[in-house]
């Protein structure tokens, strides 16, 4: 009898220990998978947010892309800019918003405007001297005329209510259509070409400038800075091809207006610009003081290899005889310019405004003094 009660204590407490044991492999098992299912949540959770913030990052990336565009291609108001008196002396122009009525004093400031298309934002213009660009000539009817340039007043200018008056410095004083502190102590700012300036230095680089700072001021910086890049690449056309010429003297070129009975006129100060466009085509100005009345003699003396007879509306009677007569002039056959019929018309506009129709005449000059 107590052998059998010590079998059956010995099966209980087997049973006991092989219960306990089960029990506790199972708990370890659902303690094992619940920690596995755990890792697996916290792992999908963090690549759920390593995804959501790649995304984020990406996009902030391509706002911060396309801020940098913005930049780029916009102006942040108040937009401060330094513009050049016909003195030479620097004014600060502010302005807290693109200008809306604008009048403008010639040709190659309009004719920018119009390029960049700002057409509705020119409040008047003062009477061209010349004929405009067959492609400007319709919209030149509806623009509004002020006057003549001799003649404007201050007063009518004023009138018009305008948010910048921009043109050339030379017309910004007293004695012309109002200078520079007069508008500006009204509230006007005014931005004058660069290269219209006769008293900084002048470079073709001027006219450049001059496009990209009306981009500025008009909030168009993509269309004037491409604009701006493809007169760039025309002017290191040409200065490449210059540079590939043989060596030789530089060509000798007169500027030559209103030939007339023998006599002829010269541009003075307002030709720097054009000197140097001469410089970029490895030729020189043979006479860079204006001059009037000159004659026969004085052309002799001056012996161009070139003359550029310039043209102009005022002056239509006797520019269309004035080529014809000086290569029939006995007394001139001695002169380069003439015994090699190496005379070019240009219209006025075209090479003595201070805009961009001066890398037309660049690429112009280029081709009649080397390629013909």
């Amino acid at each position: 009898m107590k052998k059998k009660m010590t079998l059956f204590t010995a099966t209980l407490l087997l049973l006991a220990l092989c219960m306990g044991g089960c029990s506790k492999n199972s708990t370890d098992a659902t303690t094992s998978a619940t920690k596995k299912t755990e890792s697996n949540d916290v792992a999908g959770e963090t690549t759920e947010n390593t995804s959501e913030n790649a995304n984020e990052d990406s996009a902030n990336s391509e706002e911060t892309e396309n801020a940098d565009d913005t930049s780029v291609s916009q102006t942040v108001y108040p937009l401060t800019i330094e513009t050049y008196g016909p003195d030479g002396t620097l004014y600060t122009q502010t302005f807290n918003e693109a200008p809306s009525k604008v009048i403008t004093n010639n040709a190659s400031s309009t004719d920018l405007l119009l390029e960049l298309g700002l057409e509705d934002k020119i409040a008047g213009i003062l009477s061209p001297d010349n004929a405009p660009l067959e492609k400007w000539a319709a919209t030149y009817e509806n623009l509004n005329v002020l006057g003549d340039k001799k003649t404007v007043s201050k007063e009518v200018i004023i009138g018009n209510e305008p948010d910048l008056i921009f043109g050339r410095a030379a017309m910004l004083t007293d004695d012309s259509m109002g200078s520079i502190e007069a508008y500006n102590e009204m509230g006007i700012p005014v931005y004058t070409q660069l290269a219209s300036n006769f008293v900084v230095e002048q470079s073709l680089e001027n006219i450049i400038t001059d496009v990209r700072t009306i981009g500025q001021i008009f909030d168009v910086s993509a269309k004037a800075d491409a604009y701006a890049d493809s007169l760039e690449e025309r002017l290191s056309s040409i200065e490449e091809k210059v540079s590939n010429l043989p060596e030789s003297d530089p060509i000798r070129v007169l500027f030559m207006v209103a030939y007339n009975d023998g006599t002829f006129n010269t541009f003075g100060a307002n030709s720097a610009l054009q000197t140097v466009m001469l410089d970029t085509l490895h030729a020189v100005n043979v006479l860079e003081t204006g001059t009037s009345s000159l004659t026969h003699e004085n052309l002799l003396v001056l012996n161009p290899d070139v003359i550029v007879y310039i043209t102009s509306d005022r002056n239509a009677a006797t520019d269309a005889a004035a080529v014809d007569t000086l290569l029939a002039d006995d007394m001139l056959q001695s002169i380069p310019a003439i015994s090699n019929e190496k005379i070019i018309t240009i219209g006025y506009d075209a090479i003595m405004d201070y805009g961009t129709r001066i890398f037309d005449t660049l690429e112009e000059l280029h081709a009649f003094l080397y390629e013909e």
